[in-house]
């Protein structure tokens, strides 16, 4: 009688590691929302997508090398494709000429016309990533870490025909880019000194050029940065959150306007915080601080994490608050929110829980301020919830038409 119970137990046991099996495999075969590699490699992969969302987990979540990053791509329909990579926190995407470098904390994937996979030494935080026209470069620049002597930002920059490697000693604050060059601010934490500095690549090699230590307005001394570094024919410019020691409640936002000539810096407050809580401090920091600022006509354009737009008249210097974005949310927590600029538009990622499609990016014009445009991007939700074990965080959104 007990062999015949075990009999039944075992062909119970082997039913149900069969069906879970099968169910696991089926739902895997009909998802239509993860890609593989050989989807990616697709020279025609591209055409139909018209914005792109990097999530990964953080550098803490790799300590047993299962971290995960998605590359989530939206058709012209709304519809997403995740690709799933290692983990890198920080990591980016760019925006090529006819394709887009991925990554991961061991390997670049440039997709598009050509696909090309780089492997290269293990990084754990992402910096910026970037594509220089001229010369037909892409790069991308990792805080890869303490170092005997110092800091250590690896950089790895080429094409399809391959990449090659570099270093910057320092830790980099924010970072963009000025036409064939990337421009850094890098900090000095011993000193709390900034240093702005160029990046370029001559005849493949990287070279580093000192252009000047940024100036602390009398009574600052906690700096902490906003935005990304945007530059046009005359300046360069970055947002800097500003406070005094000790000064947990106020804050301000100010633009720092460098003069590429002589080099004189200006300083002009964007919107001062007053009287404020810690959680309220932390809900004015941008949806997305590697592209919160962006120059339109004559003006400068800037979006804080409470979704208020402001602007800059770069002859005038006169500071307005242009627009509010719909329904902004209240807090320090995020969903997923980030922010984009291209040609005449702000474009920000919104999630709603209440919605049937819970993630959508808005469409807003930068001349009257007025929402244009929703799109809906339906599988967004399954893709994050697919990650078991783990936890993703958004670090880039881009625009690709």
């Amino acid at each position: 009688m007990k062999r015949k119970y075990k009999y039944i137990i075992l062909f119970l046991a082997c039913f149900l590691v069969i069906y879970s099996c099968y169910f696991v495999i089926n739902k895997i075969r009909v998802s239509p929302f993860i890609v593989n590699e050989e989807t990616i490699r697709k020279k025609n992969f591209l055409e139909d997508k018209q914005a792109v969302l990097y999530y990964s987990s953080t550098a803490d979540q790799d300590m047993d090398d299962r971290g995960i990053s998605i590359a989530i791509l939206v058709d012209d329909d709304g519809v997403a494709s995740g690709y799933k990579m290692k983990g890198l926190e920080g990591g980016s995407v760019a925006l090529g000429e006819t394709g887009l470098l991925l990554e991961d904390k061991e390997t670049l994937h440039l997709i598009g016309n050509k696909y090309k996979e780089v492997k290269m030494k293990y990084q754990h935080t992402g910096e910026i990533t970037g594509y220089l026209k001229n010369s037909n470069l892409y790069f991308t620049i990792f805080n890869s870490g303490f170092v005997k002597n110092g800091y250590a930002s690896n950089v790895l920059y080429g094409n399809d025909k391959g990449f090659n490697k570099g270093n910057i000693p320092h830790f980099i604050l924010t970072s963009g880019v000025d036409k064939n060059d990337i421009i850094i601010l890098t900090k000095d934490i011993e000193k709390n000194t900034c240093h702005l500095r160029k990046v370029g690549f001559d005849d493949n090699k990287l070279k580093i050029k000192d252009l000047i230590l940024l100036k602390n307005r009398n009574g600052y001394d906690s700096y902490s940065h906003s935005s990304q570094i945007l530059s046009n024919e005359n300046y360069y410019y970055l947002v800097l959150e500003e406070r005094k020691q000790g000064n947990l409640k106020d804050a301000d936002e100010v633009l720092v306007r460098i003069n590429k000539k002589t080099l004189k810096q200006d300083i002009i407050t964007l919107v001062s915080y007053k009287n404020k809580t810690i959680n309220q401090l932390s809900a004015t920091i941008p949806y997305s601080l590697n592209h919160s600022i962006y120059i339109y006509g004559k003006e400068l354009f800037f979006v804080n994490g409470l979704g208020d737009v402001y602007t800059v008249d770069t002859t005038s210097n006169i500071v307005k608050k242009k627009f509010t974005i719909e329904n902004p949310r209240n807090g320090p927590y995020r969903y997923g929110e980030k922010t984009y600029f291209k040609n005449d538009s702000l474009f920000v990622v919104r999630y709603d829980s209440k919605k049937k499609v819970k993630y959508y990016f808005e469409q807003y014009s930068l001349e009257t301020g007025k929402k244009t445009k929703v799109v809906q991007m339906k599988g967004v939700e399954e893709i994050l919830s697919s990650v078991k074990g783990k936890s993703v965080h958004s670090y880039d959104f881009k625009i690709l038409k």
